[in-house]
């Protein structure tokens, strides 16, 4: 019998994500984990590493293994095992069958024992939404392969870092200054953040751009004054002037954000830019009920 992790309900959108891809320079957008480290994360506390693949979750999930399993949630989420409510950021024993739901208003990721076993493209078993590339966002019904035995052993404790809080921190230019003030979120996709400034809109730079290089974090302001802060499924090249890049260490927090959020972007020296700090976990293997 084949180790599977069936997909029994689905409210959202759930897509199958790893560490992503490494072809930018053939235009191939990096894709993989919105915040790389929950994903991260969740992986650890199955027992992998951020290449295992995993379900990015916007929305509400029903799964079931085939097998009994291993499984963790990171991000913002509620979790029940077989009705019973269950911890996030935290190792699960899931016996074979039983019904795992996880609801997020934001954002979650799960994770599996030996990681979700979809054929890789291009070396990455990532959906990228922009191609589309990768397998297809999944459905009520789908059942992911997994390895033959998904558990994982009891660890010991490992305290988890917090997550970067106050403003979004950015390094600025080179075409266009951007006011301070508070950024409304306007639209939310993997593509990209779209911010509205509260007060007046930001001018942009005059003539015509010629294309160059972007990466996920890359703040292009738009013809109507709102920016774009492009995401991980956004593409390698753009022809709108450019007010900065977001600082790696603070790009796993545009994956949290939603319309309707306000944020304040705070500009740093590119020599002061902060670096991401390695990540650990909890490692609490835990018996639903």
């Amino acid at each position: 019998m084949p180790a599977l992790l069936e997909v029994r309900a689905l409210a959202g959108l759930a897509l199958v994500q790893d560490a992503g891809r490494a072809h930018r320079s053939a235009g191939v957008p990096r894709s993989g984990a919105f915040d790389r480290r929950s994903h991260a994360s969740a992986a650890a506390l199955v027992g992998g590493g951020p290449d295992q693949a995993g379900i990015e979750l916007v929305g509400r999930a029903t799964l079931a293994p085939s097998v009994r399993c291993t499984l963790a949630v990171t991000g913002e989420a509620t979790v029940a095992v077989g009705g019973a409510v269950a911890p996030g950021w935290t190792a699960l024993d899931v016996p074979a069958g039983v019904e795992v739901t996880v609801a997020t208003p934001r954002r979650a990721w799960i994770a599996v024992a030996g990681g979700v076993r979809v054929a890789p493209v291009l070396g990455s078993r990532s959906t990228c939404l922009l191609g589309p590339l990768g397998p297809p966002p999944l459905a009520a019904g789908d059942a992911l392969p997994l390895v033959a035995d998904p558990t994982a052993p009891t660890v010991g404790d490992v305290a988890i870092p917090a997550a970067a809080r106050g403003p979004l921190r950015m390094v600025p230019g080179p075409h266009v200054a951007l006011p301070a003030g508070t950024w409304t979120v306007v639209e939310a996709s993997r593509i990209g953040i779209r911010l509205r400034p509260l007060r007046s809109p930001v001018a942009g730079a005059t003539g015509t751009l010629p294309s160059l290089g972007v990466v996920p974090g890359t703040i292009q302001v738009l013809p109507a004054g709102d920016c774009m802060v492009l995401g991980p499924d956004s593409g390698t090249m753009g022809g709108y002037p450019v007010a900065g890049v977001v600082c790696t260490a603070d790009l796993d927090r545009l994956a949290a954000l939603m319309p309707g959020d306000g944020l304040d972007l705070a500009p740093v020296a590119v020599d002061l830019a902060p670096v991401p700090t390695p990540v650990e976990v909890v490692r609490l293997h835990q018996l639903p009920g």
